[in-house]
């Protein structure tokens, strides 16, 4: 098989090695590919994020902090009801949380984090008051997510 790529490299063809190549396409707009060229063009890139090429294989260049960010962004919202019970199965129950919120000190962070406790029909795992209720809780991010995960099928 024989792979041409265009100068521009907006285009790759493939002939089979019997063809007479001039016939089909111009030489002066295309060249014969490496090896190297076919590799990374024929490998498939197992997600969007992966957009660097190390000569063999792509990889996501992203650090394992965002990449743990963008899992916690795609965490589907949760119902009142799936957050409640959830923390409830944990040992939690809504009473104690509330009192624990209570003991924030800073009003403006205590008044917001009640009223998303309270009022919220649905959490979003990536809004900053879960990460307060984590801290009162005494829980970490993995803790959560787990919590997310498992409240999520409720």
């Amino acid at each position: 098989m024989q792979k041409y790529i265009k100068s521009d490299l907006s285009e790759v063809c493939y002939f089979e090695d019997n063809v007479n190549v001039v016939d089909w396409i111009d030489l002066t707009q295309y060249r014969l590919m490496t090896n190297a060229e076919i590799l990374k063009h024929e490998t498939p890139k197992l997600t969007q994020f992966h957009t660097e090429w190390n000569g063999t294989d792509w990889v996501d260049p992203r650090s394992e902090e965002e990449k743990l960010a963008y899992k916690r962004s795609q965490y589907p919202k949760l119902k009142r009801y799936q957050f409640m019970r959830g923390l409830l199965e944990m040992g939690f129950k809504s009473s104690d949380i509330e009192a624990q919120i209570m003991l924030i000190e800073d009003e403006s962070t205590r008044e917001l984090t009640m009223l998303g406790f309270k009022e919220a029909t649905n959490f979003v795992r990536t809004d900053p008051s879960i990460d307060v209720m984590r801290d009162i809780l005494g829980k970490t991010d993995l803790d959560i997510d787990e919590f997310w995960e498992q409240a999520s099928t409720l």
